[in-house]
């Protein structure tokens, strides 16, 4: 089974990951198909009696990005960037802990399967939603100014920001984000708890 994890990024911009939560089905995809309800209701839909999602329908990603980028719901917006693995700065982290358990409430009604099931309303669900919350609560953000939610173990994306393979001794070194010479993820910045701006780490660093 894979897991999802909470990474964080040095002062010198190296990263590790601090904690990993079992089952990575239980956070990133239930905010893709809550949002997918929520804001592409019929776009979804299928003659078949099931909805499409992100996981096997990529062509989604696109017009789901653009409907969240323009709405009000910050809530949602940030549990969103949040399951694109984007950077956010850790002096934000209360705003991003308590939209996490807001979304659970704003959007528990959404997303219902064929047997009368909604995933925000399930304990398990829940506890997970919860348990990162309060796992970013706990970062300090004097000694680690920004963290990172990757989805999936199944994938090593976040991993290669911060290593890299040295042919001549066959072996995977620690590097900064700032070494990366293409963009691989954006900081998000908030200001009076709204999202200001993305900057892409090429743009961040120069």
């Amino acid at each position: 089974m894979s897991e999802s994890s909470l990474w964080i990024m040095n002062k010198d911009y190296t990263g590790n990951e601090v904690v990993e939560f079992r089952n990575s089905w239980l956070f990133s995809p239930i905010i893709w198909g809550v949002l997918l309800d929520k804001y592409m209701t019929e776009e979804i839909k299928t003659p078949y009696g099931y909805k499409k999602n992100l996981i096997t329908d990529n062509s989604l990603f696109v017009p789901l990005n653009t409907k969240i980028y323009n709405c009000e719901c910050m809530v949602d917006r940030f549990c969103w960037e949040m399951s694109n693995q984007q950077v956010f700065f850790t002096k934000d982290k209360l705003i991003i802990a308590k939209s996490i358990k807001e979304f659970m409430a704003l959007n528990s009604k959404f997303d219902r399967s064929n047997d009368g099931i909604y995933p925000l309303e399930q304990e398990h669900i829940i506890e997970r939603f919860n348990e990162i919350a309060n796992e970013i609560l706990d970062l300090d953000e004097n000694e680690t100014p920004c963290f990172i939610f990757k989805n999936s173990s199944c994938d090593d994306n976040v991993e290669y920001w911060f290593s890299k393979y040295d042919e001549e001794t066959e072996e995977s070194l620690d590097r900064s984000l700032n070494q990366l010479d293409k963009n691989v993820t954006e900081f998000i910045t908030i200001e009076n708890n709204v999202i200001k701006g993305f900057t892409s780490n090429l743009e961040y660093f120069n």
